[in-house]
């Protein structure tokens, strides 16, 4: 265990040197697509916590949902705007 990590982190070491990303394109990919996802889902928990309020869930918890959201979904929209400007420099 103690060798299979040592050799892990002299890969990772050796990586960040060389320059390569720890993450393909494919990985990167896939990672936008689950934070978009994940952003519109805490946005659609707030618009439903706002439209339909609860003793559980105040006002000002919904809207925080909404607005946490909408920083997850950009996010996740600008690494995929950089993602595609970094692959089209590659070709």
């Amino acid at each position: 265990m103690n060798k299979k990590f040592q050799q892990w982190v002299a890969t990772v070491r050796r990586r960040m040197q060389d320059g390569q990303p720890l993450l393909g394109p494919d990985s990167l990919q896939a990672l936008t697509d689950d934070v978009r996802k994940l952003g519109l889902g805490a946005m659609g928990a707030g618009v439903l916590g706002f439209f339909a309020p609860s003793e559980k869930i105040t006002l000002g918890a919904s809207v925080a949902m909404f607005f946490v959201g909408a920083i997850i979904w950009v996010t996740g929209i600008a690494f995929l705007v950089r993602l595609e400007r970094n692959s089209a420099e590659k070709d």
